[in-house]
């Protein structure tokens, strides 16, 4: 067996053919440069939630809808932002928001029981520290038409 060093590559060779690589690198490349990790261990401040859009503005269910939000944090950045819609008979969806050339940004299908009221819907933003800010909008929804007197 022999071992021999090439290039600061060691390797190790059997005569029957099996070889072994190993590889050993230093860091003297000076990182991998980008953004440094937020410091999340100060960060005591919720993220900032600018705007608040959802489109259509009348919801009826079965309606696909669009929820865009901005949300920023200076301190350790945004971990999360979601949608939870609230429909008139009290029952709720969650969306995941992604972000998406600046905003954030998710579709949903309303789904509920029907009746006529008001559609909420509350956007969450989470930052990498924990710290958690909400902004909410309220939505009309039309309600299915009575059935016939067949």
């Amino acid at each position: 067996m022999r071992t021999q060093k090439s290039r600061g590559i060691f390797w190790t060779g059997c005569l029957v053919g099996l070889f072994a690589l190993s590889v050993i690198a230093c860091g003297g490349g000076g990182g991998g440069g980008g953004t440094p990790p937020p410091n999340t261990g100060s960060d005591t401040n919720p993220p900032n939630i600018g705007t608040l859009g959802v489109s259509p503005s009348v919801l009826y269910s079965g309606a696909s809808a669009q929820v865009t939000a901005s949300a920023a944090d200076a301190e350790s950045g945004v971990a999360n932002v979601i949608a939870v819609i609230t429909y008139p008979d009290n029952s709720q969806a969650s969306v995941a928001l992604s972000l998406q050339q600046g905003q954030y940004q998710g579709s949903f299908t309303a789904q509920w029981n029907g009746v006529g009221g008001k559609v909420r819907v509350q956007v969450r933003a989470v930052d990498r520290a924990g710290n958690q800010a909400t902004r909410e909008t309220e939505l009309d929804a039309i309600g299915n038409p009575p059935n016939p007197p067949f």
